[in-house]
């Protein structure tokens, strides 16, 4: 998953009750439901890692 401007990876952001994909280029934030037809085993992997509350 690619930024539409800069065209780099995207990384997993976590914000307050949210995980977003963000460039870490130019900041662009994206919500995770704009990707779900691309995630994969991989992603679900890398997402378990990002640390959250979960109630």
């Amino acid at each position: 998953m690619v930024c539409d401007k800069c065209r780099l990876d995207l990384t997993a952001h976590r914000e307050c009750r949210e995980v977003m994909l963000r460039c870490p280029n130019c900041g662009t934030i994206y919500p995770l439901k704009e990707f779900v037809p691309e995630m994969d085993d991989d992603f679900e992997e890398e997402m378990g890692f990002v640390p959250m509350d979960r109630i």
